[in-house]
């Protein structure tokens, strides 16, 4: 059964403008993986991708640190997975095999996952979760929601990611929280945003990723010296990285 019937089935009385949000972003992302320009700048063989992902890491670990959670006894549930990329970095921040799940709308991207990646997948959207309450230590999102730009499904999405998650369990947030740019497609959450979508967590947050078109710029001109030398000025970070605990 496709997604979208199952999201039917479990909320009965359809709210067509979700329905229509979701469309936009599955139409979205076919459109994007099938541009060899867009798919391929987001190799880690980039320079200023490969530094992105290496000033996340090291700001996960550091918020995993300061708030003593050790992956390894938590049941991790990563929305909008995708390719299932992000289920290493898990398994290399101490997670286990048998403890990582994801979900995503793009049967195509699934099954990928399914065959590269060692997690328990399932298609489906963010605003219906197949799982029950409580089901989850801690639960990741990674710039899914700057995808979203309608309200209604942000706060729908919010609201699952809260329910399957145990009390004193953990949401790690990363995503845009401003930008430059005027994409119809794309829209930062901001913090007080993100904070009021998800009551009853307590955040720790950090600002990262400088502005990417300057990034860009800066690194065909200085490469990694001056890209980490636009980082340390602290200017044109768009980006947060947050670790919440639901009380």
């Amino acid at each position: 059964m496709h997604w979208l019937e199952r999201w039917r089935n479990s909320f009965g009385n359809v709210r067509w403008r979700i329905v229509g949000e979701l469309d936009r972003i599955e139409a979205r992302y076919r459109e994007r993986d099938a541009s060899a320009s867009l798919s391929g700048f987001w190799s880690l063989r980039n320079p200023v991708v490969l530094h992105l992902a290496q000033e996340r890491e090291r700001a996960v670990l550091r918020a995993l640190s300061v708030g003593r959670v050790q992956l390894s006894e938590l049941k991790l549930l990563d929305i909008g997975c995708g390719l299932g990329v992000e289920f290493a970095s898990y398994l290399r921040w101490g997670s286990r095999v048998g403890q990582l799940f994801g979900i995503d709308l793009m049967g195509d991207r699934l099954r990928i996952a399914l065959r590269d990646s060692p997690a328990e997948v399932a298609q489906a959207s963010g605003a219906a979760l197949p799982f029950s309450d409580g089901a989850f230590d801690i639960v990741c999102q990674n710039v899914v929601f700057s995808s979203i730009v309608d309200d209604e499904l942000r706060r729908a999405t919010a609201a699952e990611m809260r329910r399957v998650l145990r009390s004193g369990g953990w949401v790690l947030w990363y995503d845009a929280a401003r930008t430059r740019g005027r994409d119809p497609h794309f829209r930062p959450v901001p913090r007080n945003e993100v904070e009021s979508l998800f009551p009853g967590v307590r955040w720790h947050w950090q600002r990262l990723s400088s502005d990417l078109g300057l990034l860009r710029r800066v690194a065909d001109v200085l490469g990694e010296p001056g890209m980490q030398a636009l980082d340390a000025t602290g200017l044109f970070r768009t980006h947060l990285l947050g670790l919440g605990r639901l009380a």
